[in-house]
């Protein structure tokens, strides 16, 4: 199947997607703004988790403009080159300088407003499945930021990341297929520490999209307050994605949680680096996402509705 191809070869489009070749930033700026939808909105969220320390200045993730700030650097990012959202963003930006702004995109009237407006732009790979462009998305991005000297070089990293997803890939996919048969008549609800909510986040849009099941994504301290309250009458079973040093203030309430909680799944990995697991909890989205859809003998990776309401 063309789409589980596409899983497969997850680490090899890292590499080729780190690999690209992209511009660069011309000027210094005091914050960052990504712009973005879906998938594209998860490339800042990760971008915000894994960097924003090294960064050492604000990055916020929106699907639209709020403010327009001289020093505040635009992402842009959209695959299609066409998402509503983004290409809105960018007309309120019309009077913003080119230098402010940043487009990631395949194609479509994105690239090309951006060529117009002599906008830098990074054009990645076309005619790949939307579902699955969050590589090709995400590591363009973190190599603008290593050329401007933002970021230090990720490649040793990155490598890494790669080696790991290649020696795990059939623990993943075991691991996938065994929870995605125990959630099969089940409503997900998924918990991460800050860091790692972009993976909670990807696991609700993966399983709505491919299972077409019901989710929830929100941060661990959430699932201690209102939430807590309304699962035992619910349908719903928890995923807690827990990060020890993160989550350490949460110790107490966590050892409560899974006291008074008769079925909930945790999610592992804590003896890789930190990187290492958010990429191999993406991974592991993607496997369970496919499992779960095959149990339930869904459109996999096809979103009719999703698709027509973006022609509106």
């Amino acid at each position: 199947m063309e789409l589980c191809s596409l899983i497969l070869r997850f680490p090899e489009r890292i590499r080729e997607a780190y690999d690209i070749n992209v511009g660069k930033l011309n000027r210094i700026f005091d914050n960052i703004v990504f712009i973005g939808m879906g998938g594209s909105y998860i490339a800042g969220l990760t971008f915000k988790s894994l960097y924003q320390e090294e960064l050492r200045m604000p990055i916020e993730v929106r699907h639209s403009v709020s403010y327009i700030n001289s020093h505040t650097l635009y992402v842009l990012v959209s695959y299609s080159g066409t998402t509503k959202e983004v290409l809105q963003a960018l007309n309120k930006l019309k009077n913003v300088h080119s230098e402010n702004l940043l487009v990631i995109t395949s194609g479509g009237k994105l690239l090309k407003e951006a060529r117009k407006r002599k906008i830098e732009y990074v054009k990645v790979k076309p005619g790949l499945h939307q579902r699955f462009t969050f590589a090709e998305l995400f590591f363009p991005i973190v190599r603008v930021f290593e050329k401007a000297g933002y970021l230090r070089s990720k490649r040793e990293e990155v490598h890494k990341i790669i080696k790991t997803l290649k020696k795990s890939a059939d623990k993943l996919d075991k691991g996938a297929r065994v929870l995605a048969a125990k959630i099969r008549d089940d409503n997900p609800l998924i918990y991460a520490s800050e860091y790692f909510y972009p993976v909670a986040y990807r696991l609700q849009t993966s399983l709505e999209e491919d299972a077409k099941i019901v989710c929830h994504s929100n941060q661990i301290p959430e699932l201690f307050h209102n939430e807590l309250e309304a699962l035992p009458a619910s349908y719903f079973i928890p995923i807690l994605i827990i990060d020890r040093k993160e989550t350490r203030e949460y110790k107490k309430q966590i050892k409560f949680f899974k006291k008074h909680t008769k079925f909930f799944y945790e999610l592992g990995g804590e003896k890789y680096s930190r990187e290492e697991r958010m990429f191999l909890l993406f991974y592991f989205a993607d496997f369970l996402g496919y499992y779960l859809s095959e149990l339930k003998s869904t459109d996999f990776g096809e979103t009719p509705l999703s698709d027509q309401v973006k022609k509106f």
